[in-house]
């Protein structure tokens, strides 16, 4: 499925109510905001579901489809079965819901957007997350497309750094910060010229964005090992183990 140049996956926090909605309508800047299609599948037959505490009913939601400001966006069956690989690696602690929404925004190199502060911190207790990187920046869309640009490089270097590492018996946390030493100086610099943007232009609100690495490394190797997947194929999940987390400021 194309999407446009800038969008976000949406976490439940942003469809409990129309205020966070319509909030993230305009810290998009007028991006795409979408939805894994099997989240939408469930609201649909059960017309109000709760994740982590947050109520979501049918009739808000699927107004905002009807009327083309949410996408549904089916998520790939291999990438289905990865979240639910990590759902029952950590007991359910992470609801599938959320991994299955990280997912798809890995899927479609694009940020998922949260109000929920405590995303990324579940992620590191639960599934060996680490933060790559972080950086502020203006719901602008000259600053957001720096951010999104240093998102897709970080994932096609984070996929070739573990691809190639995958077998070595090294820990993903030493993985981690090798590449953060090596691309220190480049993270840096997009750093820098978000910042300079940032002040040259009106603050139409302001989003925190962190790049981390949740752990697949275990789940990937055992498909290489057990043949069922070709190197090529893992070359490219190795790509989904880097997220990129937005939340307002």
């Amino acid at each position: 499925m194309a999407t446009r140049e800038f969008g976000a996956v949406c976490d439940v926090s942003v469809l409990v109510d129309r205020a966070s909605f319509e909030q993230a309508q305009r810290l998009l800047d007028g991006g795409e905001l979408y939805l894994p299609s099997a989240t939408y599948s469930w609201l649909a037959r059960d017309k109000l579901i709760a994740v982590r505490g947050k109520a979501l009913g049918y009739s808000l939601v699927s107004q905002f489809v009807r009327d083309r400001k949410l996408v549904v966006v089916y998520l790939p069956e291999l990438l289905d079965e990865l979240s639910r690989r990590l759902l029952f690696g950590v007991e359910r602690e992470v609801p599938l819901t959320d991994l299955r929404a990280l997912m798809l925004a890995a899927h479609l190199r694009l940020p998922l957007l949260t109000f929920d502060e405590g995303i990324v911190e579940r992620l590191r207790e639960h599934v060996g997350a680490r933060t790559l990187w972080q950086l502020d920046a203006h719901a602008d869309w000259l600053a957001l497309r720096e951010v999104l640009e240093l998102y897709r490089e970080l994932a096609s270097d984070v996929g070739s750094y573990l691809h190639k590492n995958l077998n070595d018996g090294r820990a993903f946390e030493g993985l981690v910060d090798e590449l953060r030493k090596q691309r220190g100086d480049s993270l840096r610099g997009v750093t820098a010229a978000v910042r300079k943007l940032c002040q040259a232009r009106t603050n139409p609100g302001e989003l925190s964005f962190r790049y981390v690495t949740w752990d697949l490394t275990p789940l990937l190797r055992e498909y290489l090992e057990q043949h069922v997947l070709q190197s090529e194929v893992v070359r490219e999940l190795c790509e989904r183990a880097l997220l990129l987390v937005a939340s307002p400021k």
